[in-house]
């Protein structure tokens, strides 16, 4: 979940910065960015969780058959 936080983290600064500028055309860039780490935090999330959930299986279909 490391990375899911510093990819949160990422997105929070962006629209920290967007929210400074004057031009739309920028604020909306960086809005942009922002949405981008925000999309890449929750596929690293469901990825991690699909993992685990496979790797908890595994563990007691194994454990069902031993």
């Amino acid at each position: 979940m490391k990375f899911v936080a510093e990819y949160r983290k990422l997105a929070d600064e962006y629209r920290k910065l967007a929210g400074k500028l004057a031009r739309p055309k920028d604020k909306h860039a960086l809005e942009l960015m922002a949405r981008a780490w925000d999309s890449a935090a929750a596929e690293r999330k469901d990825r991690l969780i699909r993992q685990t959930v496979r790797e908890l299986l595994d563990r007691i279909c194994q454990e069902t058959v031993d």
